[in-house]
């Protein structure tokens, strides 16, 4: 009786743990689901029928949820006399708490399916595996983040995943009410998103491997076996038909968007919007090594691991290879499906990953029995585990998508994979800085597409895209996700490449050492973090210079900015030279040119103007780590002869160059955590060779 109470506290704290993350504080970067929910829920009580087609996904499990939440959000601030915007109504308004109310619904139902899941592993495998496995999925960062946006995939990964777990609950009992909830599920699976089709031949596949594996006949098995598929897809379109009204008035119009738009366009179609990966920029299939990739970098030191010894640790035990093995093709063969589509995103791996961590808690069950005999040192090992992967995750609150596996380097080593902010971090800062500046009400802000959607929930101040306004704006806010992936895009590329790259933000929001957000405020003298007071020549004073980073790896841009002032008319147009030059004066890069890449001859230079002189250094692949010197001067081109350098007291420089900076190069990942993660793999290897038997 005891042990029952305390098993139902502990499923209570495992909901509190997968709930609380998910949904305090959303940190939302579309807004189409959000405007759309609104939308469809509208249509719903007007009985526009035919109103409610609003996507080929077709969102509909979401836009039910979400627009119940926001309209009821609505009406009970009503009733309070608050008198509140209605859901659609945006402009002008900071709407967080909106968005907010969105996301909850999403978030309580992804919440329950992590307990929901813990009792299918429960009866699929053993309580230790069902807990490993329960836990692994409620701290899963990727699925953190996933499910604190007001979108579809954190939605669909959980039902997907449960109505997979019910196919298996089925083979194991033979009861036709697995089949019913697992149809019920995949229903909705479809409602949220038409990638879920892939339960229809998982489905197929369960049976058939259940036919195959049965000792009865093998015509009446499966005779039994079709009658069950054909079950499960009258549920599922049942359940279609009864939650998408479009269907009762318009069914052809509304499945030829589906699958014209849904599955013809995505598996062929090109991107609408260019994709960075590893370096290379544009509107291509980057072919199935991205989801690779995000397997790698979205996974976590313990998942990926453990996920391949559970793999390989339930196909060599009777009882539980056909469980195993099956969730180890629903994740393979959902792999396979999303790659046959030209347009990718990382999101669309979620359940794999999900897959992952189910498997991982098997292979760490696994594991720990294999190394200890004692059930307390079970508990103790696997306990801690899981905690150091929370003590990994949970501080990144509310910021769980800047978690990148370990393993391979962190955050630091996926910049040069992705582009960082798929979940639009650091912008809702940007927007509470704004919001809080005296009159920002009255402000007008500039930034990239969708990055919009995401100050518009934390200011005031109308929000707009820079290809409207360009710098006639009180501040611009640029996001690193943009400003990577969109170099090209003339509606800010060369704002951002010539000018505002080079610049001294008036505010910045970085995660674990990386920028993902700077806001600049245009029309105004810039900010010279460093000054120099150096004299060159007779009358060149160089004032000071920003330096966007002391510390780069090889291979990284060196982004300097020079500022220049003429005490007397200029006589000549003189080059400015900036060396970067190692311990024993070897140069490692360079960067020759009149200022401003030629556009600001110093001939041509107003006494007393402040000239601003961006540089772009690149490393060589090459370079060895250590400190280098940074630093500048001015020569004749004709005569390649030096202007004299002074420093502030008047003294002569070395060499007519005055140094600047020291910068370190330093790997793109230590070696240090290259090392850790060797031992860590050695010991999760050593477990397997030298446990018992």
């Amino acid at each position: 009786m005891h042990a029952r109470r305390r098993e139902r506290w502990a499923l209570v704290a495992l909901f509190l743990l997968a709930f609380i993350p998910r949904a305090v504080y959303p940190v939302s970067r579309p807004l189409q689901w959000y405007f759309r929910s609104a939308q469809f829920f509208q249509a719903v009580m007007e009985g526009d029928w035919a109103g409610t087609l609003f996507s080929e996904h077709p969102g509909v499990t979401v836009m039910w949820l979400s627009g119940a939440a926001l309209w009821g959000w609505y009406g009970l601030q009503s009733l309070l006399g608050l008198d509140p915007p209605a859901p659609l109504e945006a402009e002008g308004y900071a709407f967080a708490d909106r968005v907010m109310a969105g996301v909850l619904p999403l978030a309580l139902l992804v919440s329950l399916g992590v307990v929901w899941g813990w009792h299918l592993l429960r009866r699929l495998f053993d309580r230790r595996t069902a807990w490993v496995g329960a836990l692994l999925w409620a701290l899963d960062p990727f699925y953190l983040a996933n499910s604190k946006v007001l979108h579809l995939d954190a939605l669909l990964s959980t039902l997907m995943l449960l109505s997979a777990l019910w196919m298996l609950r089925y083979v194991q009992e033979r009861r036709p009410s697995s089949v019913i909830i697992s149809a019920v599920l995949g229903g909705l699976a479809l409602l949220t998103k038409v990638s879920a089709l892939f339960l229809v031949p998982f489905l197929g596949l369960v049976l058939l491997v259940d036919v195959i594996r049965s000792s009865q006949s093998m015509i009446l098995h499966l005779q039994s076996a079709i009658s069950k598929l054909l079950l499960w897809l009258l549920i599922a379109a049942v359940v279609c038909a009864a939650l998408w009204p479009v269907l009762w008035v318009q069914p052809g119009q509304a499945l030829d968007v589906v699958f014209r738009r849904g599955i013809l366009l995505h598996a062929r179609g090109a991107r609408d919007q260019p994709i960075l990966y590893r370096g290379q920029l544009g509107r291509y299939d980057p072919g199935p090594r991205f989801y690779l990739d995000v397997l790698l970098y979205r996974s976590t030191f313990l998942t990926l691991p453990f996920a391949l010894v559970g793999m390989m640790a339930g196909l060599c035990r009777q009882q539980d290879r056909r469980a195993v093995g099956l969730l180890a093709i629903f994740g393979g063969f959902y792999f396979l499906q999303m790659s046959l589509g030209a347009w990718k995103d990382g999101r669309y791996m979620l359940p794999v990953l999900l897959v992952v961590d189910l498997l991982a808690g098997y292979g760490l069950s696994w594991w720990v029995s294999r190394i200890s005999t004692r059930g307390s040192r079970h508990f103790a090992l696997i306990g801690g585990l899981v905690a150091l992967q929370a003590a990994l995750v949970l501080p990144r609150y509310p910021y769980y998508g800047t978690h990148y596996n370990v393993l391979f380097g962190g955050a630091r080593g996926a910049v040069y994979v992705f582009p960082p902010a798929d979940f639009g971090e650091g912008l809702d800062l940007a927007g509470q800085y704004l919001d809080g500046l005296p009159g920002a009400e009255g402000f007008t802000i500039g930034t990239q597409f969708l990055a919009n959607e995401m100050l518009a929930q934390h200011v005031r101040a109308l929000v707009l895209d820079i290809s409207q306004v360009g710098e006639d704006v009180d501040y611009l806010v640029f996001g690193v996700q943009y400003t990577t992936r969109g170099r090209e895009y003339p509606r800010w590329g060369a704002l951002w490449e010539r000018t505002y790259r080079f610049r001294e933000p008036e505010f910045v929001a970085s995660f674990g050492g990386i920028p993902y957000t700077w806001v600049h405020r245009p029309g105004v003298a810039p900010v010279i973090p460093y000054r120099v007071n150096a004299l060159l020549g007779e009358s060149i004073r160089l004032v000071g210079y920003r330096l966007a980073q002391a510390e780069v790896a090889p291979g990284d841009p060196l982004l300097l900015t020079l500022y220049w002032r003429a005490e007397a008319p200029v006589e000549g147009d003189y080059t400015v030279f900036v060396h970067l030059q190692g311990a024993d004066g070897s140069l490692a890069a360079q960067q020759d040119n009149p200022p401003v890449r030629g556009g600001r001859p110093t001939g041509g230079w107003a006494v007393g103007e402040l000239v601003e002189d961006p540089y772009d250094l690149q490393l060589p692949p090459d370079a060895p780590r250590g400190e280098y010197t940074l630093s500048v001067g001015m020569y004749d081109p004709a005569t390649v002869e030096r202007l004299p350098a002074f420093d502030a007291g008047g003294e002569r420089m070395p060499e007519d160059r005055v140094a600047l900076a020291t910068v370190r190069v330093r790997p793109v990942v230590p070696w240090w955590r290259w090392a850790l993660s060797g031992l860590w793999l050695a010991v999760i290897g050593a477990g397997l060779i030298v446990g018992r038997r």
